[in-house]
């Protein structure tokens, strides 16, 4: 099962490389990249496209460590709150039902008359 895992992870690498050939060979043409602070330069179509393709993975992968951590801080929280109420369940468990001298009970004379 190994085996052939790796065999398909090594076919995808080959299929990825060559794509990305292909996709080089096609797009080399070269393009002036603006941005609001100006000219960034000349560059060739697929730099430009790949650079482009990868600020947007990092941007998204920034928005999701940050909602990631939230999720996990929040449920840290509640694992917190939830270990507290199980220790005062518990904590209530075993409290004793009446006093050890029987002054709580009904109809019990009370202690010193």
């Amino acid at each position: 099962m190994v085996l052939v895992r790796r065999l398909i992870s090594a076919v995808v690498f080959v299929a990825l490389l060559v794509a990305g050939w292909y996709f080089a060979a096609n797009n080399s043409g070269s393009v002036v990249v603006y941005h609001p602070g100006g000219e960034l330069g000349e560059f060739k179509v697929w730099v430009a496209l790949a650079g482009s393709f990868g600020l947007g993975v990092a941007v998204s992968a920034l928005i999701g460590l940050y909602r990631g951590t939230r999720l996990r801080l929040v449920a840290r929280r509640y694992r917190k709150m939830l270990d507290a109420l199980r220790s005062e369940i518990h904590q209530l468990r075993t409290l004793p039902l009446s006093d050890s001298t029987g002054a709580d009970e009904p109809g019990a004379p009370e202690r010193g008359t």
